[in-house]
């Protein structure tokens, strides 16, 4: 039963507290009291360091579309290892890729590869202001678009803080600059109206809120990891 402090991933999760900052360099995967350590996966199962035998719904956040383990991909790989993992040069696999993509989802012209959600929003608001020639984004209170300090904002607002129709930008983690709050508009979920009208009482928005008490892995992060 979790948790269990005699566990293989109670122990895991104790060494790692030693060598990496929270115990993980990932926190989407943390969770209170310690996370569960995955030793393999097959197809949709995986089986935790304690032996336990889980159906995986997640699919690293939807990423393994395929699985765990795939005969297909395990074969390509292989090949591909014996011709080198990574190069600082461009190749022909990249160009493959991207007309796959372009071919198959009619709303894609280009593809511009990243090695994370964090580092493609990045890109993506940097694109954005250059096209616009405007500082400000706009954002859903209570979204997450990955670890940017302008993405992070009103992540995971307290009670408090939840602004109806006018939500207030609260930085998410300590350290976060005013000025990164200034240039995020946030605006209510789900509700077109309120956050284009500036009738509606979402607009302008100067009320900010920052600081926060810790900058542990909260909210969505977190609540996204639970165990009932």
């Amino acid at each position: 039963m979790y948790p269990d402090t005699n566990s293989n991933s109670k122990a895991l999760y104790d060494r790692a507290l030693t060598s990496l900052p929270g115990g993980n360099t990932r926190t989407t995967v943390f969770m209170k009291p310690y996370p569960i350590y995955a030793a393999r996966g097959e197809g949709c199962r995986v089986w935790d360091v304690d032996g336990n035998e889980l159906i995986d719904c997640i699919n690293n956040f939807t990423s393994l579309i395929h699985g765990h383990a795939h005969p297909a991909l395990i074969e390509a790989a292989t090949r591909q290892l014996a011709l080198g993992s990574a190069f600082g040069m461009p190749t022909e696999s990249e160009i493959d890729l991207a007309e796959l993509l372009a071919a198959r989802l009619p709303s894609v012209d280009q593809v511009r590869f990243a090695n994370s959600g964090t580092e493609a929003v990045m890109m993506a608001l940097k694109a954005a202001r250059a096209f616009t020639g405007r500082p400000k984004i706009a954002k859903c209170e209570g979204a997450y678009h990955g670890s940017y300090d302008y993405a992070e904002v009103s992540l995971d607002p307290t009670p408090a803080d939840w602004g109806g129709n006018a939500p207030i930008s609260v930085a998410y983690a300590k350290g976060t600059p005013d000025k990164v709050l200034a240039d995020v508009v946030t605006i209510p979920f789900n509700d077109i109206e309120a956050a284009v009208s500036p009738d509606s009482g979402a607009w302008p928005r100067s009320r900010l809120r920052t600081g926060r008490s810790d900058a542990e892995p909260r909210g969505s992060r977190t609540r996204r990891q639970g165990l009932p």
